[in-house]
């Protein structure tokens, strides 16, 4: 009875030491009656406690001599720095990295006397941000920094309880402030964004002269995808010749939303065989202003993406000739022959500023390697509607020193047509597309293929992609994903120690959308507008295997909108004219005269559309409840928002029948196309290793101020009660 006496009066006094720190915060009868009142009060003075908390740790960095603070006047790493981009257009922010297996250490140089910001997220806000600030103590000349977050409904930094960010060293010159820090890729800590693969929003903000250590003012600010953790692969010891592939003063002009534009390339002249092992975009676009093209660096480029194609030409070496010497041809009347530059040797998107081949692989050039003529395929996005004078193209970087092994590209996903089709209104849709079994092991050599990276591609509502790779019943790791994809940077992601692929293995490229701002559904096209499901897989020995698709056949893609007969013609004619790429030759004579004459109608023409307005000409005659709409009509009124309908629409264009496609280099097929069910496999589980193995902290930084010494009095005097009651239980 005693005992319980004492240990209930300990508790009594635990409680007791802990309760100031919350009176000082909530007085009795302090707050309004009115709910909604307390609740404005409540988040009012969270906000004040939290930009105290700020205000305290910036103060205590001011007053803290230990590693933390340097004399940036005698200091300054030297380290090598690995990576190097501009976070802004006009290069006033430039940001330097180098990484190893557990840490990551930067350089960041802002054009500013006050403080420089630096986060991560996987949005462009700095709401649930990491954050890092720093800045040069105008006083003394130390550099300082404060590692914050970005809570989750505020646009305010606030301190983290735990500071995770090393300064190594800052300085300011006349004009701009430079600090260098280092971190844990994961620090376990929640208040801190987990460095990884997938590619990351790199948010920056810039500070007015005068601005330590004041957080929550900037001048200037934005983000920039980027992936950090990519290893480095240009050669730096071997020789290096180039090969510009660019086109000369194309005219854009400002009734196509959507150009493709193709040209035929000679290869250099070659005494032996040659290995391309990188290449970089020549971006050259310069606004047509009064009938003048201008240089404008402030202008946006119309190009979207370029694709460079090696072409199985065959022996009418003077028709290539002439074809090389022409200016090209718009994408969708180029020659015939021209679909045998059926293979990709070099894939670049907006945001990627090139790649360089891994060191063991390079591709053959010249005449000697087999190939004399290439195609560049340019997409231009100009729904702007601006007039625009372009020379863009690719520099491929090529050597005589041979690597290892003859590589190659193979694409796969979904085939590019009108009948991939993403909802409106939704989270997260999914659509997948194959690279079959049947095609691999009738085109790929007994001892397979290793692969060694891949360049993943959608537009701008995906947010994941993923290359999956299957073998018999079960899914193997996946050889490449994104998980926090980003349209505006595209960069290829090196297969660590490769992949050995081998002879009936399936390749799966699976991409997850989020269409939560549309109101429409979104068709698969080249337009920026349209949606794409790709994967450009880098690979050695070469192969005759130049792309690997699937689209939903005709029939099961229309019954599966509940559609089941047009005026004028039958699936089978439908399925022709999409497997023609959309052309309009096997139309009735009518229905081409409608299509083409809505075509001419279009203030700005889309190109390319792969069948995007044939789906706005076939009318529906059965069932009854659609007739005579369009197909594309009764996309539109479909519910969307119900999820039923779409889960089960997801559902029956992902696990229901494909139709498989597997092409060799010079356009023929690798095999007869084939209509087939999703292979039935086990699925890989996730394992969230990094969460489980983590024990997050929860120490706090030591505190000199005085508002701090109290609650550190509180605590002080919560754990002397407690040995107290642990002496008095003993004692008993």
């Amino acid at each position: 009875m005693q005992l319980q006496l004492v240990l209930t009066l300990c508790v009594i006094l635990l409680c007791d030491a802990k309760l100031p720190r919350f009176r000082q915060l909530i007085q009795p009868n302090e707050l309004p009656a009115n709910l909604t009142q307390n609740s404005q009060t409540l988040r009012h003075r969270q906000t004040e406690s939290k930009n105290e908390k700020t205000s305290r740790i910036a103060d205590q960095y001011r007053q803290r001599h230990r590693r933390d603070v340097f004399d940036s006047t005698s200091y300054e790493s030297s380290l090598i720095w690995a990576h190097s981009e501009r976070l802004d257009q006009n290069g006033d922010v430039v940001l330097r990295w180098v990484y190893s297996d557990s840490s990551i250490t930067f350089r960041l140089e802002a054009r500013t006397l006050g403080y420089v910001g630096l986060g991560f997220n996987t949005v462009g806000n700095m709401r649930g941000a990491d954050l890092v600030v720093g800045w040069v103590d105008d006083r003394n000349g130390n550099a300082q920094i404060v590692d914050c977050h970005g809570p989750e409904h505020e646009d305010l930094p606030v301190a983290d309880d735990v500071q995770n960010y090393e300064l190594i060293s800052g300085y300011q010159n006349a004009t701009h402030t430079t600090v260098e820090f280092r971190r844990q890729l994961n620090t376990c800590d929640r208040q801190d964004f987990v460095i990884g693969e997938d590619t990351v929003q790199v948010l920056w903000a810039l500070g007015p002269e005068g601005s330590d250590g004041q957080l929550p003012k900037h001048m200037k600010s934005g983000s920039r995808p980027l992936r950090l953790l990519q290893p480095v692969s240009k050669p730096e010891t071997i020789p290096l010749k180039h090969w510009d592939v660019r086109l000369t003063n194309l005219t854009i002009p400002h009734d196509m939303a959507t150009l493709f534009w193709c040209k035929i390339f000679k290869a250099p002249d070659l005494p032996k065989k040659h290995h391309i092992i990188g290449y970089q975009p020549l971006i050259d676009s310069r606004p047509i202003k009064n009938g003048k093209p201008v240089a404008d660096n402030n202008s946006f480029s119309p190009v979207h993406h370029m694709v460079l194609y090696e072409c199985a030409e065959d022996e009418d070496k003077h028709l290539w000739n002439v074809w090389a010497d022409s200016d090209g041809y718009f994408g969708p009347i180029r020659p015939s022959g021209w679909a045998t530059c059926a293979r990709p040797i070099a894939a670049w998107a907006i945001g990627s500023q090139g790649e360089f081949l891994p060191e063991s692989v390079g591709i053959p050039l010249g005449e000697d390697g087999g190939v004399s003529f290439y195609m560049l395929e340019v997409h231009y996005d100009n729904q702007a509607l601006h007039d625009v004078l372009d020379s863009s193209g690719i520099r491929v970087h090529y050597t005589p020193a041979l690597r290892q092994h003859d590589a190659a590209l193979l694409g796969a996903g979904i085939g590019v047509s009108a009948l991939h089709v993403i909802p409106p209104k939704q989270r997260r849709y999914r659509t997948v597309g194959i690279c079959s079994s049947e095609c691999t092991d009738t085109t790929l050599p007994d001892e397979g293929i290793n692969i060694v990276s891949v360049l993943l591609h959608a537009h701008g509502t995906a947010r994941k992609i993923a290359l999956k790779h299957v073998r018999g019943t079960q899914e193997l790791p996946r050889i490449s994903e994104e998980n926090s994809y980003d349209a505006r940077y595209q960069q290829s992601r090196v297969v660590p120690g490769g992949r050995k692929f081998k002879r009936g293995d399936t390749l799966i490229t699976e991409c997850t959308y989020d269409t939560t701002s549309r109101t429409k559904p979104i068709l698969g096209g080249y337009s920026a507008k349209q949606e794409m499901c790709l994967s450009f897989i880098l690979y050695y020995p070469r192969t005759e295997l130049a792309g690997c698709y699937s689209m939903t056949p005709v029939k099961e893609f229309f019954e599966t909108f509940g559609v089941k007969k047009f005026y004028g013609l039958n699936f089978t004619q439908v399925e022709n004219i999409f497997l023609s790429s959309g052309s309009l030759e096997n139309l009735p004579p009518q229905l081409e005269i409608d299509v083409k004459q809505r075509s001419t109608d279009e203030t700005a023409k889309q190109g390319d559309d792969q069948g995007v307005g044939l789906m706005k000409e076939l009318v529906i005659v059965e069932p009854s409840e659609f007739l005579n709409k369009s197909f594309m009509d009764h996309l539109n009124e479909m519910p969307w928002e119900e999820p039923l309908l779409t889960e089960q629409i997801e559902k029956s264009l992902y696990n229901g029948m494909h139709m498989t496609f597997c092409k060799k280099r010079d356009d023929s097929w690798g095999m007869p196309i084939q209509i087939q069910n999703y292979p039935a496999y086990s699925e890989l589980t996730t394992n969230e290793a990094s969460e489980k193995s983590c024990n997050y902290k929860s120490v706090r930084l030591p505190s000199v101020t005085k508002s701090s010494t109290g609650a550190a009095a509180h605590t002080t005097l919560s754990s002397i009660t407690l040995l107290v009651c642990i002496s008095l239980a003993a004692t008993r």
